[in-house]
């Protein structure tokens, strides 16, 4: 039977628990029990873990249900996002540790080492002043060669048909400031997509942020970090991934495999989401996808369509009010009159500056009519919405966009006892 541990050996089962507790909130053991698999044991268990590093955060409440625990964080209070610490309780072995170190230290000498070499450098020099040590095989030495090939601590180099590995930098970069100045990094590790790389900076460099304070800070999406790093680093080599993407939306819950060709990454000024833009092979069309939804990104070939679909991307773009990029043949067209009167200039240049691509144009002293062309108003109805109590007229030639409205309207007018006739009458 496992042991309970602080540490976190896969990262996507915190990421769902941080959601539950984050997002969710306010379930009780006993509902998130049995939900996805979850056991009451494993629930104390990650409680437990995330309370270890986010203690300052967890807050409850008792009710019919039971004792909920969620996560409390008053985002305009805190300077730097609490959650990055989830990616800092990486769980290790002593073989782990011990090869790390056994590793930089035969590589500190500036020479190249084959993995035999290493294998055997390792066993006579690093480990011989120990009693009884775990001498690590050939194969494991090998692997952890590889695996820091690619995250850079080490180069190969190849000498006829040998493999040699060194340590990277050495002189060129011995003694050399980065030159990263302390609010840069402060900013770019909150606003940064990949902010977390900003955190982990910080923290070598016993750097925190003393200026910056946020009036909208949306630190959820740190939790897709890995998942944004690696559709990123497929745009830059222009290949295809395979994710294994899970929408609460589908019956079940199933997770499903899907290879798409990563074009771009949106975020929601609204609220922080992030998404993928991206081709999928199956359906053959350009879609939008949520990383909070991907559970995991593989890498697959080079596609050689990347640059004509990014170019595509960025048309839709150009008339997209959100991450709907149309799948009809032509964009829907909506208008809406509203009146703005001769004092209420700000209203006007509200809509100058939130309508995108709309046009605005002055119909008499008070009366104004805005027109847009997009992919999918309904994604417009929040917004539309801030202008209630204006809108003399609203058009569009998707009907349900005017249908739900319109009945949003006449739901208001009757929550206020206002009753029979037009809405707008």
């Amino acid at each position: 039977m496992s042991e309970y541990s602080e540490l976190i050996k896969h990262l996507g089962k915190i990421r769902d628990y941080m959601r539950d507790f984050y997002v969710f909130g306010f379930r009780s053991r006993s509902q998130l029990s049995g939900r996805k698999g979850k056991s009451g044991r494993s629930y104390d268990n990650e409680r437990r873990r995330i309370e270890s590093y986010l203690s300052d955060f967890m807050a409850f409440r008792q009710d019919k249900n039971g004792k909920s625990i969620f996560l409390s964080v008053d985002s305009a209070a805190i300077p730097e996002n609490p959650l990055y610490r989830a990616f800092k309780a990486k769980t290790f072995t002593k073989n782990d540790i011990t090869l790390h170190f056994c590793l930089l230290d035969l590589l500190a000498d500036g020479k190249g080492y084959t993995a035999a070499q290493a294998a055997e450098e390792i066993d006579s020099r690093c480990l011989s002043a120990f009693g009884e040590p775990v001498v690590p095989d050939l194969s494991t030495v090998r692997k952890k060669l590889i695996e820091y090939e690619k995250l850079g601590i080490f180069r190969a180099e190849k000498n006829g048909k040998t493999q040699l590995y060194f340590l990277n930098g050495g002189e060129d970069t011995a003694g050399e400031d980065p030159g990263i100045s302390p609010q840069a990094l402060a900013f770019f590790s909150e606003m940064s997509p990949l902010g977390v790389a900003g955190s982990y900076i910080m923290d070598r460099d016993g750097v925190r942020n003393r200026i910056f304070s946020w009036k909208h800070h949306y630190i959820m999406p740190a939790l897709d970090s890995e998942i944004c790093f690696l559709l990123v680093q497929a745009m830059h080599e222009k290949r295809k991934v395979i994710i294994t993407n899970e929408s609460p939306r589908r019956g079940g819950g199933g997770q499903l495999e899907i290879e798409i060709l990563p074009l771009k990454i949106l975020i929601s000024l609204r609220n922080g989401r992030r998404y993928a833009a991206a081709y999928h092979m199956g359906r053959k069309a350009i879609l939008t996808f949520r990383l909070d939804y991907i559970k995991s990104v593989r890498l697959a070939e080079e596609s050689g369509e990347f640059d004509i679909l990014r170019k595509k991307t960025e048309e839709l773009l150009r008339q997209s009010w959100g991450v709907s990029l149309g799948r009809q043949r032509e964009p829907e067209h909506l208008t809406m009159q509203l009146r703005i009167e001769g004092h209420e200039g700000y209203i006007a240049d509200r809509l100058r500056k939130e309508g995108k691509h709309g046009v605005l144009r002055q119909l008499s002293e008070t009366v104004w009519q805005y027109d847009i062309d997009v992919w999918d108003p309904s994604e417009m109805l929040p917004w539309l919405r801030t202008f209630i109590g204006r809108v003399l007229r609203l058009d569009c030639t998707d009907p349900a966009v005017t249908e739900i409205f319109y009945r949003d309207m006449e739901l208001l007018y009757e929550s206020y006892g206002i009753g029979g006739g037009d809405v707008f009458s």
